[in-house]
């Protein structure tokens, strides 16, 4: 018994220290996308104010520019979507990880499932701590059918953590666009 207890204890360790890895590593990202918001809303904000000088109006190609400032305006957007979402999405996925659910081999789901699934991780991600399906149950078939909207609803959030981080990689080729595009923008 206790080489077993020895062997579960690694796993753990093991484990635990690709969850710090991996935590690391998405903090990183994080400051990232975050740096990149406050230089792309002040790269914005400081052009608007240069190009309000006459001297530089008259050698700026207002068309290029437009499309830098779209190029800003989706990483601020972009990136503030992630980060607001992953969190959140984050917190839920743990706090509906510590509620009973039941994670099917297959994909035998009924259509009653998959719509109170979908509506509750809407609902989950403006709403991360809810607590739907988590009461007491009055038969085993209620029981077993929450328990399984459960295990969608961690599925899907874990489906949506993986597609925010995803989305993460069309910051930065956005914010070298920008860059790109404004210093064109200038007809010197």
């Amino acid at each position: 018994m206790s080489d077993i207890d020895d062997t579960i204890k690694r796993q753990k360790e093991k484990f635990d220290k690709f969850d710090e890895g991996v935590e690391s590593s998405r903090k990183i990202s994080r400051d990232t996308i975050f740096r990149l918001i406050i230089l792309s809303a002040s790269i914005v904000g400081f052009s608007v104010s240069l190009f309000s000088i006459p001297q530089f109006q008259s050698t700026l190609d207002v068309y290029i520019l437009k499309y830098s400032w779209y190029c800003f305006l989706g990483v601020i957007i972009l990136g503030f979507f992630v980060l607001f979402f992953e969190g959140r999405v984050k917190h839920a996925i743990t706090w509906k990880g510590f509620q009973l659910s039941q994670h099917p081999e297959q994909k035998d789901d009924t259509l009653k499932e998959r719509i109170f699934a979908f509506i509750i991780t809407t609902i989950t991600l403006f709403y991360p701590t809810n607590l739907l399906f988590n009461y007491h149950y009055t038969s085993d078939d209620e029981r077993n059918f929450k328990e399984r909207v459960n295990g969608l609803v961690v599925r899907s959030l874990a489906r949506i953590k993986h597609e925010l981080i995803f989305l993460e990689n069309f910051v930065l080729p956005l914010f070298i666009s920008g860059l790109i595009l404004l210093v064109l923008s200038f007809n010197i």
